[in-house]
C-alpha cells in the first residue's frame, strides 16, 4: 500500500489581487501528511508559486509552479500511479470562479473552475482555467479498492466528486436545471452565484486581513481546451472519492491570519495567513488524533469553523461541504486517508523502476493518431516522473 499526495497552493504573486495563504496551506497539509499520516516525502508533490516566508521576487522553479499544465500532469501522475489498496490525496488552495463558456448555448449555466497561477499568461486576453469537470474526470480513474480524498479551499468547487453524494441526500445547491418534454433534470453546470462584500469588508475581518477566495465570472472560449467532458450515460467504474469544499453555492470561502505556535527563536506568538477550511481541516485531524471517519471529520471541521466565525469573522457565511461518490463511498464507515476495509493490495514494482502503463482514464487521441502519424510517439511515451522535494519543516 502506498500513499501519494498532490498539494497545490496559489498566491498569484504577479497579480495585484493575489492571496497570501494559498502556499501556506499547501505546505501545512503536506507537513501533516508526512509527519502524522505515513506519507513518504518522495510521494508528496507540492506545487507553489512563492516560497513560504520569502519575498515574492524569489523565483520558483518552473516544474514546481502551479501552472495549468503542471497541475493536470501531476493529477495524471496521482491517478496513473495508484494501485488497488493505495490512498491518494489532492488539495488546492487558491481562487475559484464561475466560467461562462462562450461556445455553449445561451442559458446553459456556468462551469465551476479553479485558477492556476498562469491564468493570465495566455495569448492576448485569453484566460487559462481548470474546469472542475476536468478534475472530476481525471480522479474518476482511481482504480477499484483504492480511494482519493480532495480538499478544495476555494470558492466554486462543489462538483469535484458527485453532485448527488451529500450527507443529507440532496443535490448540491445551485445546480442548473433543464426541462425536457416536461421532465426536469439537473446538469453539471450551476446558476450564477452572488457574494456579500460585508463578509470580508467589515472591521473585524480587516483586522485579521481576511480575503475572499473567488474571482468574478470570466467568459472563456472552450475552457476545457478541446477535452470532451464525460457524459453521464458513459459506462465507467465509480471510484471511492471524498471531497471537502470550502463553501457552498452563494457562500464565500475566506482566508485570514491565524495564530500559530510560538516561535522557538523569539518566543513570540506568530501569525500566518491560512484558508479557513485548511486550518479547520488540520485542526480537526489533530483533535481526532488522525483516526476518524469522514463524517466525524466533517462534524469537527464545522466546529472549528464556527469558532473562527465567533472570534474573528462574525459575518462569515461559508460552511464546509462534503460530497462523495455513490454508492461505494461510505462517509460514516470509511476512515480518512486510511486503506479501505477489506481492500486487497497488489504487488509493487521494485524501487527505481517506473515502467509505463495505460491509465484508466485516457484523454482524447492527438491529431493524426487514427491515421498512424502519432503511433510512434505514443508508443514511446513513458509515465510522468515524480519530482522529489525535501521534506518541509
Amino acid at each position: 500500500m502506498v500513499k501519494r499526495a498532490l498539494c497545490v497552493g496559489c498566491n498569484y504573486p504577479s497579480k495585484a489581487f493575489g492571496l497570501a495563504g494559498g502556499v501556506n496551506d499547501a505546505f501545512l497539509i503536506a507537513e501533516h501528511l508526512q509527519e502524522q499520516l505515513d506519507f513518504e516525502p518522495e510521494n508528496i508533490c507540492v506545487l507553489h508559486d512563492v516560497h513560504p516566508g520569502q519575498r515574492k521576487s524569489v523565483q520558483v522553479e518552473e516544474s514546481k509552479r502551479p501552472t495549468r499544465v503542471n497541475i493536470l500532469q501531476r493529477l495524471q501522475w496521482l491517478v496513473r500511479s495508484a494501485r488497488p489498496g493505495d490512498v491518494s490525496f489532492f488539495s488546492f488552495s487558491g481562487y475559484g470562479l464561475q466560467v461562462d463558456d462562450i461556445d455553449s448555448m445561451p442559458d446553459d449555466g456556468l462551469d465551476e473552475a479553479i485558477l492556476p497561477t498562469d491564468f493570465q499568461e495566455g495569448r492576448g486576453t485569453e484566460f487559462s482555467v481548470i474546469v472542475c469537470g476536468e478534475i472530476h474526470d481525471l480522479l474518476a480513474g482511481i482504480p477499484p479498492n483504492s480511494s482519493v480524498t480532495v480538499v478544495m479551499d476555494c470558492d466554486h468547487a462543489t462538483s469535484i466528486a458527485d453532485v448527488s453524494g451529500t450527507v443529507n441526500g440532496q443535490l448540491v445547491p445551485g445546480l442548473k436545471e433543464n426541462a425536457y418534454c416536461g421532465v426536469k433534470g439537473h446538469t453539471q453546470k450551476v446558476e450564477l452565484s452572488e457574494h456579500r462584500r460585508e463578509v470580508w469588508q467589515e472591521e473585524r475581518a480587516r483586522q485579521v486581513k481576511a480575503r475572499p477566495r473567488f474571482q468574478p465570472v470570466m467568459e472563456v472560449c472552450n475552457p476545457r481546451k478541446g477535452r470532451l467532458p464525460t457524459r453521464p450515460a458513459m459506462s465507467r467504474s465509480t471510484p471511492v472519492a471524498f471531497c471537502y469544499s470550502a463553501s457552498g453555492h452563494g457562500q464565500t470561502a475566506m482566508e485570514l491570519q491565524v495564530k500559530v505556535d510560538k516561535s522557538s527563536s523569539s518566543g513570540k506568538e506568530e501569525k500566518k495567513q491560512h484558508g479557513v477550511l485548511t486550518w479547520s481541516f488540520v485542526a480537526a485531524l489533530r483533535e481526532l488524533r488522525y483516526n476518524c471517519t469522514h463524517l466525524e471529520l466533517l462534524t469537527t471541521i464545522k466546529k472549528h469553523m464556527a469558532e473562527i466565525k465567533a472570534n474573528d469573522l462574525p459575518r462569515m457565511d461559508q460552511e464546509a461541504l462534503l460530497t462523495f461518490t455513490t454508492p461505494l463511498s461510505d462517509p460514516s464507515r470509511m476512515k480518512v486517508l486510511q486503506t479501505l476495509p477489506g481492500a486487497k493490495t497488489t504487488s509493487r514494482r521494485p524501487s527505481g523502476q517506473s515502467g509505463s502503463f495505460a491509465p484508466p482514464v485516457v484523454p482524447p487521441p492527438p491529431a493524426g493518431y487514427l491515421t498512424g502519424v502519432a503511433m510512434q510517439k505514443s508508443a514511446s511515451a513513458g509515465s510522468l516522473p515524480l519530482h522529489r522535494r525535501p521534506a518541509s519543516r
